[in-house]
């Protein structure tokens, strides 16, 4: 019986140079806006996994909007890697792997944006009743740091994969694995700082639905339907 080693140090993956390039710049550009926030980054990633003494409000780095809009933006290309690397031939000559990783990175932020400009409306409605006590635009920062984090993690280990040889099965338990921390931590940001004043639990559970089971569904489905990658 052989078995499949799941790191193989005497080679890696051969990469399209521009593929390659695109990967590098990426993180380059994340580690530049991010890294002087770093302390913030981790002390506002933990702050999500605090279930003994859960905090009464929500924290992020104090990033500027057009920082909050490029870590976004970089975040999704980030996605969009390690959905190339997995999906994709790492040899072929061309721009096919950029464009589908530009193409792929369009439809992630297209979708956050319409689910950041959702929570907006809602929680403007929820706040202005006193349902929930924070500021909307104080939610979509930490969404925004949530995802951000999560998007850097995935790259570096996208460059472990493609460096180290690592078996692309790998990446997808990782990527996964990430998105149900971080899905895991605004569910519980949710119920004990928007809804902690909450009179019953039925918004809470409506809330959950609509803006975090719901989309993962959706995304299942899509994802399985088009790409194949589960």
């Amino acid at each position: 019986m052989s078995f499949i080693p799941i790191i193989d140090l005497a080679n890696s993956y051969q990469l399209n140079d521009w593929f390659l390039s695109a990967m590098i710049l990426t993180l380059l550009l994340m580690l530049v806006i991010m890294g002087p926030y770093r302390y913030d980054y981790v002390k506002s990633f933990l702050s999500m996994f605090r279930f003994k003494s859960p905090d009464g409000d929500v924290s992020y780095p104090l990033l500027s909007t057009g920082e909050n809009i490029a870590v976004f933006i970089l975040s999704s290309l980030s996605i969009g890697i390690s959905v190339g690397i997995y999906s994709h031939d790492l040899m072929e000559e061309g721009f096919s792997q950029v464009v589908f990783l530009l193409w792929y990175s369009f439809l992630v932020v297209l979708c956050l944006v319409i689910k950041l400009m959702l929570y907006t409306v809602t929680n403007k409605i929820l706040y202005r009743r006193q349902i929930i006590t924070l500021k909307p635009g104080r939610w979509n920062c930490f969404f925004v740091m949530s995802y951000s984090v999560a998007g850097l993690f995935i790259l570096i280990f996208s460059f472990f994969v493609v460096f180290l040889d690592i078996h692309l099965l790998a990446l997808l338990i990782f990527a996964y694995f990430m998105r149900v921390l971080v899905i895991a931590g605004r569910i519980f940001k949710i119920k004990t700082t928007l809804f902690k004043n909450q009179r019953s639990n039925s918004g809470f559970i409506m809330y959950l639905c609509a803006f975090e089971l719901a989309p993962i569904l959706i995304e299942f489905m899509l994802t399985s339907r088009l790409f194949g990658l589960i």
